[in-house]
């Protein structure tokens, strides 16, 4: 007869296990301090309905919305990007009848995190980012800041910088909307 290479767990084992990795999550849960959420209604002050209302419903031709649950997702800027572009370039859009809304949640909030904040918290540590120029965990935000100059009209070249600065600011500088 030939090994099939299965390991056979008994039931009381696989009870046993599960059993106590229950009581194990209960434990490290009950260690957790408890916070308060707070419902940011449409009505509250801090919620500035009014200015959220006039950016995103304003009349536009398309609309592009990105769900954006992983902050290592490498893909998401090229995205948003190429989406920019294409319309813009390929089907002469003109830039401000292109809306690009970006819902960020989960790990993906981190990126909208200053400086401050990822030095303080050690966020690269925990999230496990390196940062590419010093090999360690990232201290800053890799992702926010453009190394390019802020411009006050869009460059009429379609070559120019500006139109692939894959990052946040660059993307924000070319009316991309990033929530969180």
């Amino acid at each position: 007869m030939k090994s099939t290479g299965r390991v056979l767990v008994s039931r009381r084992a696989a009870l046993k296990v599960a059993a106590g990795l229950a009581a194990a999550s209960a434990a490290v849960g009950q260690s957790t301090t408890i916070s308060w959420a707070h419902d940011l209604r449409p009505t509250d002050p801090a919620y500035s309905f009014d200015e959220y209302e006039r950016i995103v419903n304003r009349d536009v031709a398309v609309r592009m919305l990105y769900a954006w649950p992983n902050l290592t997702n490498p893909i998401i800027y090229n995205n948003i990007s190429n989406g920019l572009n294409g319309f813009q370039f390929s089907y002469d859009l003109p830039p401000a009848q292109t809306q690009v809304v970006v819902q960020a949640y989960a790990t993906a909030n981190l990126a909208m995190y200053d400086d401050t904040l990822w030095a303080k918290y050690r966020l690269g540590e925990v999230f496990k980012v390196q940062d590419p120029t010093t090999g360690e965990p990232a201290l800053r935000n890799l992702w926010f800041t453009s190394k390019n100059p802020a411009v006050d009209q869009p460059p009429p070249d379609r070559s120019n910088a500006y139109y692939s600065d894959l990052s946040i600011e660059g993307l924000q500088r070319r009316g991309v909307l990033f929530l969180i």
